[in-house]
């Protein structure tokens, strides 16, 4: 495989092979002809494409001025989400609706969504989306997270500073 001077090279990948997609167990034999890792690109239309090559800019997020990491986009089943770092947005006909603000600065926002109902966490702070009203709210019912993972149906909560005894 010819590599360019900037350190660029191109592969092809024959149709066949690329429509067999990932492995679907790393037990896979040898030669099998299955991709293993997929970094960089997604599945848009049937169409593997890189991420420089999507439209990423369908969403203004130019009101949301905090730092890096942030806006933080979360495209669940219903909604769309796009968090700041004390403020949460609803894509709402094309343009961000603000749904809560003044929030604890924390960490990174976890989420999970099951469908209308929306669970989030910065380690700071808990809200959720009540699936019957769609009404955007702290909590106390629910705990703070670091993490928040679903796991096949099995909502996983790293709870910092949670005592277990």
């Amino acid at each position: 495989m010819p590599t360019l001077p900037s350190g660029e090279f191109s592969f092809t990948i024959p149709p066949t092979d690329l429509s067999r997609g990932l492995r679907t167990s790393r037990r896979n034999p040898r030669n099998v002809k299955y991709l293993t890792k997929c970094e960089g690109a997604v599945g848009l239309d049937s169409i593997l494409q890189v991420l420089s090559n999507l439209n990423l800019s369908r969403i203004d997020t130019a009101l949301i001025t905090d730092p890096f990491p942030y806006p933080q986009m979360f495209v669940f089943t219903n909604t769309i989400v796009v968090c700041g770092e004390t403020e949460i947005y609803e894509l709402v006909a094309g343009s961000l609706v603000s749904v809560l603000a003044g929030l604890a600065v924390g960490i990174i926002w976890s989420a999970i969504d099951l469908y209308d109902f929306i669970y989030m966490s910065n380690g700071a702070v808990a809200v959720i989306r009540r699936a019957e009203d769609k009404v955007w709210q702290v909590t106390t019912a629910q705990p703070i997270a670091g993490a928040i993972c679903n796991f096949n149906g099995q909502i996983f909560i790293g709870a910092p500073g949670v005592d277990q005894s």
